[in-house]
């Protein structure tokens, strides 16, 4: 009921704020196009999404997006190779490019600051783009994400074998193979089972909804979900560089979002943030979007 009730809010909200929506695609330095998508209205920021290689359609659709959109001017965009969005014919996918193409739309928008928000995956690129570019952000907002892409694969490990009660577990502690590749195995078998949910939602229904969602997008590029894992940069824990980001950081952990780790919120080191706690997994954006959205609005005042 709680879903179906947010899937009316959110089409009474995108109705209602249909001709304030500023759709279009910027093409970036390198000839890449990507989708953007402006709503809202007040302080401006960036909504970096997941997968890695997923879209912001999963979370911009969603029924707390709206009502954050009153106070905060949001701006999606599908990363290259994501989504909406084009891949790159040169195939560049590096870390470095990723935060450029996120400092070329805000020079392109004619943004002094802007807030960065993310979820999941995004918040490598957070991490990396609030240390490289600390002059341009007023606050990061850490929505289930990680800053150790190493550590949350191994959450992803250590639960499915749990969860499966495998008792041999050779084949899946084989160093020599590489972890995201053990990682697959264990989704295989959690599939095969109906499992996988459990990783990121309180029920089975959930998953069902929030893929249905993603794909209702229409384009689903997965160009760089293909190319991401084997770049280096994207392995490497940035958690004890949190310590360097000194703006106001807001951040939403699970204490079932076996997706990051239940605990992954303790490896950061902001000097200035606020942690909120939700009881659930990985999207409580989607299952509980008013009490989401009241927590974000209630730190919103915090923005310089």
């Amino acid at each position: 009921m709680k879903t179906i009730f947010a899937s009316l809010l959110v089409l009474i909200f995108h109705l209602s704020s249909f001709a304030t929506d500023k759709h279009f695609y910027f093409t970036t330095s390198d000839s890449v196009k990507l989708y953007v998508r402006i709503a809202g209205e007040g302080k401006p920021c960036l909504f970096v999404h997941g997968g890695p290689g997923s879209t912001s359609y999963y979370y911009e659709a969603m029924a707390g997006a709206p009502l954050i959109e009153q106070k905060l001017q949001m701006i999606y965009f599908d990363q290259r190779g994501s989504g909406r969005s084009d891949s790159a014919t040169n195939r560049n996918y590096t870390l470095k490019r990723m935060l450029l193409d996120m400092e070329e739309l805000r020079q392109h928008l004619g943004i002094k600051k802007w807030a960065v928000m993310g979820h999941s995956f995004g918040g490598i690129l957070l991490t990396n783009y609030a240390l490289r570019y600390p002059q341009n952000i007023t606050a990061v907002f850490y929505i289930h994400c990680t800053a150790n892409m190493r550590a949350s694969m191994n959450s992803h490990l250590e639960f499915g074998l749990k969860e499966l009660d495998i008792k041999d577990q050779t084949a899946f502690r084989d160093t020599s193979l590489p972890l995201n590749e053990r990682v697959w195995k264990v989704h295989d078998k959690l599939t095969e089972k109906n499992l996988w949910y459990k990783l990121m939602f309180r029920n089975a229904f959930e998953k069902k909804f929030s893929d249905s969602v993603t794909f209702s997008a229409g384009k689903f590029n997965r160009d760089f979900a293909t190319q991401c894992w084997k770049d280096a940069e994207y392995w490497k824990d940035y958690s004890a560089q949190t310590a360097n980001i000194k703006c106001p950081v807001f951040v939403v952990t699970g204490d079932k979002d076996y997706a990051v780790g239940p605990d992954h919120y303790k490896l950061f080191r902001f000097p200035h943030q606020t942690v909120v706690h939700y009881i659930g997994g990985h999207a409580s954006f989607q299952e509980e979007p008013q009490w989401y959205a009241e927590k974000i609005l209630a730190f919103i005042p915090s923005i310089p």
